[in-house]
């Protein structure tokens, strides 16, 4: 009986398919958790379906808890799936804590594909434009901000310290400066505050991130507290981000992303362009300010962290890059945006740290609005779809020896010239690509080369 009941359960809750392709192979399924106890480690899902993708394919199937979900394994299929299939990939599904976190699934990252999603993510590029998003203004807000962490760091006298807050800081007033009209000073309380909510937020959805794939978990008392503290962090974000946005609203004389913002969708909201007034409203605000916020500034400062760590750790590769930037740019000014095709080397570096230190492993999910066949395999309509980032950067097929650092994968034999750029995601593609990859990429390439510039990195004595 418990045979056929079973049976009953996984036929009841297959996809429809009325093609004649076939459905991806899934992992088994039992009632109320689904794949959970199919799957060795939870925390490391990226890893174990690169190593499945191996056995059964590139497109794996799975159940989270009554849901299923499909994950795109290695660059060929994601490429497919993200740019040949662009739009059928296009849309987002809220998991467990993005409902806490957005319930209502607005601002940019988690907003569905619809033709509100596509107006905002207009009006948000052409306001990040007028304040120099991409041009020659941005890289002079970059520059300000790294001569001031330069000379922070210097106060240090050499003496050995966490560099965590001083990079976070540093990245976090870029973004800000641009948010809200004016950077802040690094003493200033709500500065601070701002940073560790950041903090939290990040390491809580990351950490917790068992919980959104297998909702069930948060009953049980290891994950109970821990969801709790994330309840009580998003609400705490939320109240910040209003008080925050509020005093920008009443500064008149600032000019600021916040009031372009407002005074942008006011004028549509008169003009019937949105066509539904409670589109515009101070939860979408609040939203947009946080996936601008938290994307501009977290990812970029552990990738420069992680930076720190490889460097000191390579000293043979931070002489290479420091002799380049000698050649190429001297001492007596920082680098440029311009110095960036003469600078290979630190290029590769930089490319190199992005490909081993895959910082969102399966990214955001997507939702797909339409059928597609991806590597010979049928996708239903409104199918949540992960792609494995992680397999196109450390799948050992494609990457010789994949967990060591190694620049020299793209260089050229005479390493005069970047190679395999493309080879690697790490902003993933298609019409969710990260909108803030233009801003992260100027910030690497002008910290990572200030940096060398003006310090040697070093472990602590004793390391």
């Amino acid at each position: 009986i418990c045979f056929y009941l079973l049976k009953w359960f996984n036929n009841r809750k297959q996809p429809v398919n009325d093609s004649k392709l076939q459905l991806p192979p899934c992992l088994p399924r039992l009632p109320i958790v689904g794949s959970l106890f199919f799957i060795p480690n939870i925390k490391k899902l990226h890893i174990y379906f690169m190593e499945k993708s191996k056995e059964i394919g590139n497109v794996i199937a799975f159940y989270m808890c009554n849901r299923y979900v499909i994950i795109l394994n290695g660059r060929k299929v994601i490429y497919e799936a993200l740019v040949k299939h662009s739009l059928c990939f296009s849309s987002r599904d809220s998991f467990y804590l993005g409902q806490i976190f957005n319930p209502q699934q607005k601002g940019i990252a988690l907003h569905p594909y619809n033709d509100h999603f596509k107006t905002h993510h207009r009006i948000c590029l052409d306001i990040l434009r007028q304040f120099g998003y991409g041009q020659g203004i941005m890289e002079f807000r970059i520059k300000t901000e790294i001569e001031n962490l330069i000379e922070r760091i210097k106060l240090k006298n050499g003496v050995a310290f966490d560099p965590s807050f001083e990079l976070t800081a540093s990245v976090s007033n870029i973004i800000s400066s641009i948010i809200f009209g004016k950077p802040w000073k690094k003493d200033d309380p709500e500065f601070l505050e701002g940073i560790r909510l950041t903090h939290e937020i990040i390491r809580g959805t990351t950490k917790h991130a068992t919980i959104s794939f297998f909702p069930v978990l948060r009953f049980l008392p290891y994950y109970r507290k821990n969801f709790l503290n994330f309840c009580f962090i998003s609400e705490s974000w939320n109240r910040y981000l209003g008080k925050i946005i509020d005093k920008t609203k009443n500064c008149q004389e600032l000019e600021s992303f916040c009031s372009a913002y407002i005074e942008k969708m006011e004028t549509m909201n008169k003009l019937d362009e949105l066509s539904c007034a409670n589109e515009v409203d101070e939860v979408q605000l609040k939203q947009t300010i946080a996936d601008l916020f938290l994307g501009g500034t977290e990812t970029t400062a552990t990738t420069l962290l992680w930076f720190i760590y490889f460097m000191a750790n390579n000293l043979g590769i931070q002489e290479q890059i420091r002799n380049e930037l000698d050649i190429v740019v001297g001492t007596n000014k920082l680098p440029s945006l311009n110095d960036k095709l003469q600078l290979p080397i630190t290029e590769a570096t930089i490319l190199e740290l992005m490909r081993i230190r895959t910082l969102v492993p399966l990214a955001v999910p997507h939702l797909t609005i339409k059928e597609s066949v991806i590597d010979g395999n049928f996708i239903p309509s409104n199918t949540v779809v992960f792609v494995n980032l992680y397999s196109a950067n450390m799948d050992p097929d494609v990457w010789n020896e994949p967990e060591k650092f190694k620049i020299e994968r793209f260089l050229n034999e005479d390493q005069t010239k970047v190679v395999n750029r493309d080879q690697m995601i790490s902003f993933s593609l298609g019409k969710r690509s990260c909108l803030g990859e233009i801003l992260a990429r100027q910030e690497l390439l002008l910290y990572v080369s200030s940096l060398i510039q003006h310090f040697e990195i070093l472990p602590p004595e004793g390391d």
